[in-house]
């Protein structure tokens, strides 16, 4: 399995979570890029309602289509039984499994072997099931079968939130409730995402987990062809884990930070703490990182967390952006009633043409693909969020080759201005 393309489709899909694309296209969409990254022939999706009547079907080819109204047709098959179960069915060869006889009779004699079926869910109650198909006898491997279930999760968020704008469209028709109701709406969807990005979390967890067994000789010692292959894997499998702590912080930011919730935080001592756990990154790169804060404390209402992220992922963009060489600086300073947060280096720069979409959420500028410089690209639409949390505002100066400046304002604590 390519890990690189598998994050790819997971970036790809995580973006239409925000998004009001037709449910039919998204279907069709799945099933054609996970047989891209997965070691499988062909793929299928069919969503089925309560009385277990069809509602769509997407299929990777006309024999994906056939195994998917076949099981409909006979009442039988893994897609039927993982809706109903709620759990994955694996099948590595069909000629020695029981369970659906009358359906791999009928799939054999196509030349179908090995299925494996990955529901898709609503908390307790199913919405369909996702089919992989092979040719081939055999097992998929963990990560294979981790990241076809993280596919199935994440298609199943963004159903639900189809359905969420749908059941939002027609009350509005109404006029009545219709603000309430997307409240609670965009509740729901943020509570399911938060859900979803945990269970995609925990088979990261085990994957990065085990490549440190294989990485450190704990089954054998590695040729270097196994070397290079594991350590891919773990540096795509850290990526994933990144991209989901990303997901869940936007999740938590879209919910609002309630103001009584806010506690009296100097910016001071956020500076010197996300400078502190920088410091690995920092000490890898040969660049002149300055750090400059008054000697006094800048006091502000908010979430020393959520603050501490905002100045680490400012530093960290400004360090990958930067060649060695160059110079990065961290100031802050307070002007009147705020205080006043500046980020600056001499990297590469961003294209004025680009700006615009630069807090955009997966937006990935030409010059960080041309250098190859990796990243979600969500670090911006959360600093951003934080901002905006704490009542703040956010500006960008940057040109090619020149650098780039960030410029953040917090409203600073009544009785605290200068």
């Amino acid at each position: 399995m390519d890990e690189r393309k598998l994050s790819e489709v997971l970036a790809e899909f995580a973006r239409t979570l925000a998004t009001d694309f037709p449910i039919q296209g998204i279907l069709d969409h799945l099933v054609d890029r996970i047989v891209d990254v997965m070691p499988i022939d062909a793929a299928g999706v069919t969503l089925i309602s309560p009385s277990s009547e069809l509602r769509y079907i997407a299929s990777s080819d006309d024999s994906a289509l056939r195994f998917e109204r076949l099981q409909s047709e006979l009442g039988e098959g893994p897609c039927l039984a993982a809706h109903a179960t709620d759990g994955p069915i694996c099948i590595p060869d069909l000629a020695e499994d029981g369970r659906f006889p009358r359906f791999a009779a009928r799939a054999l004699e196509e030349g179908l072997v090995a299925v494996f079926t990955f529901p898709l869910r609503d908390g307790e109650h199913g919405l369909g099931a996702l089919d992989l198909y092979r040719k081939s006898a055999g097992p998929l491997a963990d990560t294979a079968l981790a990241g076809a279930q993280t596919l199935a999760d994440v298609t199943s968020a963004y159903l639900l939130n189809a359905q969420a704008r749908a059941n939002l469209e027609r009350i509005s028709k109404t006029e009545h409730g219709a603000l309430e109701s997307l409240r609670v709406i965009d509740r729901t969807k943020t509570e399911f995402l938060a859900t979803v990005i945990h269970e995609l979390r925990t088979p990261m967890t085990s994957i990065t987990g085990y490549t440190k067994l294989l990485q450190d000789g704990d089954a054998g010692r590695l040729n270097p062809v196994q070397e290079r292959l594991v350590d891919a894997i773990d540096r795509n499998g850290r990526r994933l884990a990144v991209l989901a702590d990303d997901l869940l912080t936007l999740a938590r930011l879209e919910e609002g930070v309630a103001l009584e919730e806010h506690r009296d935080v100097d910016l001071v001592a956020v500076v010197r703490a996300a400078e502190s756990s920088l410091e690995e990154l920092v000490t890898a790169r040969n660049l002149a990182v300055a750090f400059e804060v008054p000697s006094t404390p800048v006091h502000v209402s908010g979430d020393a967390r959520h603050l501490e992220r905002l100045v680490s992922n400012l530093i960290t963009n400004a360090v990958k952006f930067t060649d060695d060489g160059g110079r990065v600086r961290c100031l802050l300073r307070t002007q009147g009633a705020r205080a006043c947060l500046e980020v600056s280096d001499t990297g590469i720069g961003i294209p004025a043409g680009e700006q615009a979409e630069l807090f955009t959420r997966f937006f990935r500028g030409a010059t960080a693909l041309q250098h190859e410089i990796q990243g979600s690209g969500l670090g911006l639409n959360i600093i951003q969020s934080i901002v905006h949390n704490h009542g703040g505002e956010i500006s960008l100066v940057s040109a090619p080759g020149e650098g780039t400046t960030v410029t953040i304002t917090l409203p600073l604590l009544p009785g605290r201005a200068d």
